[in-house]
């Protein structure tokens, strides 16, 4: 997270350590330990020249090497100031010296702070992969000596290394668990503070990779708030801190504490003191890309320019590859397209020249980690050459035997498919004698179904003449019986009856057709509010003995394109239906509507009603076979799966809604067709 010190910011510290190392000469500590603290301070606030300086002076008072802590020191300090000098095989030579003086003295905290070492050798050629075993076995050297704070920190070091590497999941267990340690050993050291902030910092950053926002957002408040009474120097964690709530905010999409943390920890970073411009440059940028999204453009313009200047005036030329794309967004959004072709042209001239210098700078690392490998490998070469022979021998012999593995496999294979393909022609005729079997069984069912259609077809025309006849001679018995008001209501009794019983043949007759799909209609021209009034009529003999009231709420009359007698079905096997689902003295309203080309009737009723799974298969046949009404009526079973069919067949939908124990509600849509 930490950011280059870049020069020409730092002549009033050079100025405060130059008199601090003449006021420890007046001290008279100029000694070795004095010497090596003093050369560690600059090289961690990065002042390469005044650790040079000190390591003159430091080579003079180290005297005769003796194996001690000291000595180990120097040669620590010796390989950093190498790596600085970028003599790599000088710090290569260090390394290899220290980590035999910690050998011989035995000291586990030596060996583990030289694989560190070795690690962050590996480390500044971005060879991960050398890295990784060295900090892995540091990491079990200091388990073994318990040494927590050790293990704190390359906690934290694996969990950079796994977030760099995008796998964010394992990185936050890393900082977690480096959280916790640095926790326990809070009070041993203001560095450990350091430490606990930066950890929470991470697990935010890491939420934040891995999109879960809120959580992000409480980790880097509760960094935040420890920054806040946390006895280190605050200034520097505080501003990165907020730039990064302020980027979490926009994720949330809460511009306005988007913007405040932004502004406020953009001004602290810019601060020299605290070392972090590079990243007040970066969320400068970020911030102008909030101002984009909110159309704020002058606002998002001045970020640019001002990130432009510092980046011109500090060298941070790396943060040309977010600024090109943001100022080709910002130019696009004000449509200033000419700039923002010339952004993107800038931007893929700098990518191509960073890949070319990236390309350099890495073989340049190979080059030279092949230097400092080649001698090893040219004495194990004849090694690997013997090595290479006796291989070729055995994998000789190996192909041999694998060949005639081979031949074997095949051969046996071969038998195997064999049996397999006489298996699978017997099964094969099976299958075809069993399909010949079941096409006789459905060529004789189906001429079985067609037999029994016909046969309820007759019985259906046989049973409709007689009941017409019943019909007929009660219309003409209704000429004489005018003045008794009993007969005059039985004989009404006896038309609806026969009525109703002829809609049920009808219903039969519908059904027989339908399954022979030869339903035709007789479309012609009806008033839809007679036809509704007059089919409710023919109910009253079901209605009046359980009193329930049918109330109409109708449109202005209108003509309709329709086979008036099967829509007349339809609204009787619902009217039956509602009827026999009703209890006593409640009320059916039947309602019709129209627009210009629809017209819409609705059933609705106050009974039982229906669950879900009734309600799913409503319009299929039988299904209310099992269904008795209110007061142990019966049905066929067939008449909704007839209304649905009548419906469909005029180009209409048929739907219900129904809750148990609040009623049902059918509606019907039917195209008016054309105007009478």
């Amino acid at each position: 997270m930490l950011r280059q010190f870049m020069s020409g910011k730092k002549t009033l510290s050079y100025f405060i350590l130059f008199f601090a190392s003449i006021l420890c000469a007046y001290a008279n500590v100029n000694t070795v330990d004095s010497l090596i603290n003093l050369c560690n301070h600059h090289l961690d606030n990065h002042e390469n020249e005044w650790a040079f300086r000190v390591e003159v002076e430091l080579d003079k008072q180290i005297g005769n090497s003796e194996i001690n802590l000291q000595y180990a020191n120097y040669l620590s300090v010796k390989a950093a100031l190498a790596s600085r000098r970028k003599n790599y095989t000088a710090q290569e030579e260090f390394l290899n010296q220290y980590n035999e003086v910690a050998k011989k003295m035995n000291s586990p905290k030596l060996i583990g702070t030289g694989l560190i070492g070795n690690a962050s050798y590996y480390e500044q050629f971005g060879d991960i992969k050398k890295a990784l075993p060295f900090f892995l076995k540091a990491l079990d050297q200091f388990k073994e000596i318990q040494d927590e704070t050790q293990i704190a920190y390359l906690y934290n070091k694996l969990g950079l290394i796994y977030y760099e590497d995008q796998d964010y999941n394992r990185a936050k267990t890393y900082f977690m668990a480096s959280f916790v340690l640095f926790k326990k050993h809070e009070k041993e050291s203001n560095l450990n503070a350091y430490w606990i902030q930066n950890c929470l910092s991470n697990i935010g950053l890491c939420y934040e990779q891995l999109k879960l926002y809120p959580k992000a957002l409480a980790y880097m408040k509760i960094a935040m708030a420890y920054c806040q009474t946390a006895p280190f120097g605050r200034d520097r964690p505080i501003g990165v801190i907020k730039t990064n709530l302020g980027v979490i905010y926009s994720y949330l999409g809460n511009y306005t504490l988007a913007l405040k943390n932004l502004r406020e920890g953009i001004e602290t970073c810019l601060d020299p003191k605290n070392l972090e411009i590079g990243h007040g440059i970066e969320s400068l940028i970020y911030l102008s890309n909030i101002y984009t999204q909110i159309n704020r453009y002058k606002e998002a313009q001045d970020c640019l320019d001002k990130a432009k200047i510092l980046i011109y005036e500090e060298k941070f030329f790396s943060v040309f590859d977010v600024y090109y794309p943001q100022l080709a967004r910002l130019s696009f959004a004000t449509q200033n397209y000419k700039e923002a072709y010339l952004a993107q042209k800038a931007f893929s001239f700098y990518c191509d020249s960073i890949d070319k210098s990236m390309e350099k700078s890495t073989f340049s690392g190979q080059i030279l980690l092949h230097d400092l490998e080649k001698q090893k490998m040219e004495n194990k070469l004849l090694q690997h050459e013997n090595e290479y022979r006796s291989l070729q021998i055995q994998v000789g012999i190996g192909f041999v035997i694998l060949f005639f593995i081979i031949i074997g496999l095949v051969y046996y294979n071969l038998q195997k498919s064999k049996a397999r393909n006489h298996q699978l022609e017997y099964l094969n005729s099976q299958v075809n004698v069993q399909k010949t079997d079941l096409e006789k069984l459905n060529s004789t069912l189906e001429k079985i179904n067609q037999n029994k259609s016909f046969l309820i077809q007759s019985v259906a025309h046989d049973l409709r003449t007689p009941i017409g006849n019943v019909l007929s001679l009660n219309n003409l018995l209704e000429e004489f019986i005018t003045t008794n008001e009993e007969a005059v209501e039985y004989n009404k009794l006896i038309d609806s009856s026969c009525m109703l019983a002829l809609n049920i043949i009808e219903d039969i007759l519908d059904q027989s057709m339908i399954e022979r799909g030869k339903l035709n209609l007789k479309l012609e021209p009806a008033e839809i509010q007679t036809l509704i009034t007059d089919t409710t009529s023919l109910l009253q003999f079901k209605s009046k003995p359980k009193s329930i009231q049918i109330v109409y709420k109708l449109d202005t009359p209108l003509l309709v394109k329709i086979d008036s007698d099967r829509i007349k079905r339809v609204l009787i096997n619902i009217l039956v239906n509602a009827i026999k689902f009703s209890p006593r003295n409640s009320v059916i309203l039947v309602s019709q509507w129209q627009d210009e080309t629809t017209c819409f009737i609705s059933i609705s009723d106050n009974g039982i009603g229906m669950n879900q799974d009734l309600l799913n298969h409503i319009f299929e046949k039988n299904t209310t076979s099992a269904r008795e009404g209110l007061e142990k009526e019966q049905t066929i079973g067939i008449g909704l799966s007839i209304t649905k069919s009548i419906v469909e067949e005029h180009g209409g939908k048929i739907k219900v809604e129904s809750t148990p124990n609040s009623g049902s509600t059918f509606y019907i849509e039917l195209p008016i067709g054309t105007s009478v």
